[in-house]
This record gives C-alpha cells, structure tokens and sequence, in this order.
C-alpha cells in the first residue's frame, strides 16, 4: 500500500495511534511508549473504514473532546482548512464505527466484532 503524501485517512490514523498515546503518556507523566497491544494497520483501518460498518455494537461514540478541540484548534490556525475538515470527517466516522478504544487511540484488536 502506497500512502500519498497529504492522505487525510493517514493524518488521522496517526491522530488515533500517535498522537493519542502520546498525549496520554504526557498528562499522566510518564515516558511515551505504547503500552497497548499493536494497534490495527492503516491498510485494516482504511478497509473498515471503507466497509462503512460497526466493529463493536458497543463501542461507537461522538468523537472525543480531546480529538474535536485539537482539530478545532488546527482549523482555526492551519493553512489548510479542507484537509483538516477531511481529516475531521474521516475521525468522526472511526468513532462512530467503534474504531476508536475509551482511552482516546485506535482499537487494537477486531475481537468483538459486531
């Protein structure tokens, strides 16, 4: 799989992997490291994504205030408003999918399927 440059389904995939846990790691105090499972691949994460169906009857949800403020944040100071809008759509859609865990980051496991 090839990612583009500028590819909002990877700029929020990183959002949900990355940036998450690194946030969490920082408020908490502690070193970052992924303390999680692996997280699912860009690749399972595009095809759920794409396959547009709940992975977890019990897991979908709004996204986050964490995510929404630093979006909202990056809309209204970043030079590229409709890829961070992209980005926000594409976020909105994994939480509402179940693809996103309590703690704020991407699901590592497909277990629970719907």
């Amino acid at each position: 799989m090839v990612i583009k440059p500028n590819d909002p389904a990877f700029a929020a995939y990183t959002r949900l992997t990355l940036f998450a846990n690194f946030q969490k790691n920082m408020k908490g105090g502690t070193h970052f490291q992924n303390e999680k499972e692996k997280d699912i691949s860009f690749k399972q994460f595009k095809q759920l994504l794409d396959d547009n169906k709940v992975v977890d009857k019990d897991n979908p949800k709004q996204m986050s205030s964490f995510h929404r403020q630093a979006l909202q944040t990056q809309l209204q100071y970043g030079k590229d408003r409709q890829f961070t809008t992209e980005v926000t759509d594409i976020m909105n859609k994994a939480f509402q999918l179940g693809l996103v865990d309590d703690d704020q980051t991407l699901i590592n496991s497909l277990d629970k399927k719907a």
